[in-house]
């Protein structure tokens, strides 16, 4: 998969968050039929999915531009397998059993509590069909350091409510497996793109000796 690619999926923090893409592969390397993408206001994980010949519905909390296809979906001739729609998380329109594959990727922070992460949670698991895959990636709690730092630098870092790995474990709980890997720890302290690239380098170098609970980003796979 080529960096511009790549970068389009992944759109931001990419040096970081490009590490769910090999272990998601690895996954729906075992499946196909239907996905379901939330959050998708650029479109990058819906891209991702219809690369991999899946019928994807695009959706997210707000209404997407009147003009559609998004302009990333059409750039790679991928349109024809995209459909998109306006979805609440935690209240999803669609019929129990309805997908084989469900994505999101630093989505269900911005919802606010642990119980609306629940709903959310428990809605996917309900439109998953048995034998279904959830795939994510997700901000984690961190540690204090990352705590405060949200708090003091980012417009939304008192609204958001970031899970820690129990936090996680309990939301998946209806699953009937769940398994996760976690990395970062420096990179999302970069104020651009650029600098986040750096840490990330640094990231690389540390990571095995950076105790679980303080990485920032967790890549999850759950199983109905």
């Amino acid at each position: 998969m080529d960096k511009e690619l790549i970068d389009d999926i992944i759109q931001w923090g990419v040096s970081n968050w490009k590490k769910l893409i090999p272990i998601w592969d690895k996954e729906l390397a075992n499946h196909s039929g239907n996905a379901i993408a939330f959050g998708e206001r650029e479109g990058g994980l819906s891209l991702y999915l219809a690369q991999k010949g899946f019928k994807v519905t695009c959706t997210d909390y707000n209404d997407f531009p009147e003009e559609l296809p998004l302009l990333i979906h059409t750039k790679y001739q991928i349109e024809d397998n995209i459909t998109y729609k306006k979805e609440d998380i935690t209240n999803v329109s669609y019929d129990d059993n309805s997908f084989d594959i469900v994505v999101f990727k630093s989505v269900i922070g911005v919802l606010g509590s642990f119980e609306e992460q629940k709903k959310a949670l428990l809605e996917i698991h309900r439109i998953l069909k048995p034998g279904g895959v959830l795939l994510f990636a997700e901000n984690l709690k961190s540690s204090k350091l990352h705590q405060m730092a949200r708090k003091k630098f980012t417009n939304w870092g008192h609204r958001w409510y970031y899970p820690s790995i129990e936090e996680l474990k309990m939301l998946n709980s209806s699953f009937s497996n769940f398994e996760y890997h976690t990395t970062g720890f420096f990179a999302t302290f970069g104020r651009n793109e650029k600098q986040r690239n750096v840490l990330a380098k640094i990231d690389n170098l540390v990571i095995k000796i950076i105790p679980k609970n303080w990485r920032y980003i967790v890549i999850g796979k759950s199983i109905k």
